[in-house]
């Protein structure tokens, strides 16, 4: 497992989402696309990740701006 701690709250993810985790503490706006391609998730799969994180407040989303 991997354990993220941020904001006072604590998630435990699949190994294999450690690189999509580790590119988020880089800090910036990542299409959860790339989130996905990071970790070889599907696109939903990598959503479900970061609606978790979100609920952990320990990131946002925002809506694609192109």
């Amino acid at each position: 497992m991997s354990r993220f701690t941020a904001a006072g709250h604590e998630g435990d993810f699949a190994p294999a989402v450690a690189p999509l985790l580790r590119r988020l503490l880089e800090g910036g706006w990542v299409p959860v696309a790339e989130l996905a391609n990071l970790a070889q998730l599907s696109v939903a799969d990598a959503a479900v990740v970061v609606e978790e994180l979100v609920a952990m407040q320990a990131a946002t989303v925002r809506a694609d701006r192109r």
